[in-house]
């Protein structure tokens, strides 16, 4: 059962992020310039934008109603629990998990409906895309906890997420741009001169976020920097922050001798920044890919308390 519920949250965790960047990104990095680029080319993103968001909210809705019996399953203690009609009805009706779950579909739900009537309401769709991927924040291990000390943990969780969200989710609108700028397609190096500024920009204050409230869950969850060495969720932990810091260093690789480049009208600079936005986002994959296996195991704190 491990198996299955590591791939459907590794495919939850991807479509809730890039739900809530993609939704920004047109807001944060598109919005204010719009009127001064080809109406065309912002039509032809704001179709494929609309169409991310609204593709990922399904499929984060999905992989959200594929947990369930997993969940249902863990908590009983057998597989047989999964199917069980009467197991799964008390796991989302008669536990914090599933009340924090049931409000967590909702956020998706009405994000699906936002994007199908008022695809063109980027806020709106910020907003739920939002709440739906913080309210992961209140499941989990970080989520465990009671009092202020318990609050505190969730609200650090979700804005963990939320920052990872505005710069994985980010990554998807902004190679979609790269690959129609290197193309030289009408408009769209507008579009991207605009929005790499702004992405850069949020950036800074999206890694600061990550490292700090990463920071105050690996103390929280690992306990000690012995653990984070001596434990295999504490070396699995530490694989995502070396994955985190080479994603970091390819960020600045781009903003300090990319940018620059493409500022000054270099073409090369365009193709080598696609390929490093590519690679940012395979790693942010694969950094995805370790917190839904880290999700499975039980933490170090959880032998002490």
């Amino acid at each position: 059962m491990d198996d299955g519920l590591v791939i459907a949250r590794l495919i939850h965790f991807a479509a809730a992020m890039a739900a809530f960047g993609g939704a920004a990104f047109r807001l944060y990095a598109v919005e204010r310039d719009a009127l001064h680029a080809r109406a065309d080319a912002l039509m032809s993103f704001d179709r494929w934008s609309v169409n991310l968001v609204r593709a990922s909210a399904l499929l984060m809705f999905i992989s959200a109603l594929a947990i369930v019996p997993f969940v249902a399953a863990g908590m009983a203690g057998a597989a047989s629990a999964a199917f069980d009609p009467t197991t799964l009805a008390t796991v989302l009706f008669a536990t914090e998990f599933g009340r924090v779950w049931c409000c967590h579909l909702l956020f998706a739900g009405l994000l699906i409906v936002g994007t199908a009537v008022a695809p063109h309401r980027p806020a709106l769709n910020v907003i739920c895309a939002a709440l739906a991927l913080a309210s992961l924040g209140w499941v989990g291990h970080a989520a465990g906890g009671s009092g202020w000390a318990g609050f505190g943990r969730e609200i650090n969780q979700s804005v963990h997420l939320l920052a990872a969200g505005l710069w994985l989710g980010g990554l998807l609108p902004l190679g979609w741009l790269l690959g129609r700028a290197r193309r030289a397609s009408a408009g769209f190096d507008r579009l991207l001169r605009h929005a790499l500024p702004a992405f850069s920009q949020m950036g800074y204050v999206a890694v600061a976020v990550i490292a700090v409230t990463g920071a105050v869950n690996t103390l929280v969850l690992v306990g000690s920097v012995e653990a984070l060495f001596s434990t295999n969720y504490g070396r699995l932990l530490s694989l995502k922050i070396v994955l985190y810091l080479a994603m970091v260093a390819i960020a600045l690789r781009n903003r300090l001798q990319l940018m620059p480049r493409l500022s000054d009208r270099d073409t090369a600079a365009a193709g080598a920044l696609y390929r490093s936005v590519l690679q940012e986002q395979a790693i942010g994959f694969g950094i995805l890919a370790v917190v839904s296996i880290l999700e499975t195991w039980p933490p170090p704190f959880m032998h002490h308390h």
